[in-house]
């Protein structure tokens, strides 16, 4: 009996634990709300990532969307960079081990955003994967409000992110499949002639890109 009430005690720790997880990184996406010049730079995040998942990249993507995704990140750091620099330079902010922090995470940023746009250059499988509308777009979604200090870079935002990535994975899949198919992806298969089965066949350097993208 006493160890059946303590595994009832861990257990439901754990799932309070876990529970308290889930709802700081639903605060995440909602970090707009706290801090509303970010609005200016989220919206068209989330725009863009509409747009190019439900028209562009319902099925999967190719070199030439992931070059255009790669950009976004580096636009979105830049954006950061000039912001930390401009409140130090006001002093609204000292430079302190966090402000370095957030400097880094831009620069990671950066560095992601220009590897994509490389690796789609060179036709590099890999961004088949990382270079995903839905990939840049949590990304940047994720990292947004830390730059802002709308939510803390700590061990609970890192796990939260980790640990519930497969649940935004999901419900991004869960909208493909209920959602209309675009006209787009209809003429393709109507006038297959004029839109080749596998779009990257007219790329001669993405020619080994001739398996389809497999949803993610």
């Amino acid at each position: 009996m006493v160890i059946f009430i303590a595994f009832l005690s861990l257990l439901t720790g754990f799932l309070l634990s876990a529970w308290n997880l889930f709802m700081h990184w639903l605060l995440i996406f909602a970090a707009p709300f706290e801090e509303p010049e970010m609005f200016w730079i989220m919206i068209p995040i989330w725009i863009s990532w509409f747009f190019a998942e439900f028209f562009n990249e319902k099925h999967g993507t190719s070199a030439g969307n992931a070059i255009s995704n790669g950009i976004i990140p580096i636009i979105a750091s830049i954006d950061w960079i000039r912001y930390l620099f401009r409140l130090l330079s006001d002093g609204t902010l000292s430079f302190t081990l966090e402000i370095f922090l957030k400097f880094v995470l831009s620069i990671a940023v950066f560095v992601y955003g220009v590897f994509v746009t490389i690796a789609g250059i060179k036709a590099k499988k890999i961004v088949l994967y990382i270079g995903r509308i839905r990939w840049v777009t949590y990304v940047l979604v994720i990292v947004t409000p830390i730059i802002y200090n709308v939510i803390k870079l700590d061990l609970q935002t890192l796990l939260a992110v980790i640990l519930f990535f497969p649940i935004y994975l999901g419900i991004i899949e869960i909208f493909d499949r209920i959602t209309p198919e675009p006209k787009n992806y209809q003429q393709e298969e109507q006038y297959p002639q004029q839109y080749p089965q596998n779009r990257y066949e007219q790329y001669p350097q993405n020619r080994e890109y001739n398996t389809k993208f497999p949803p993610l």
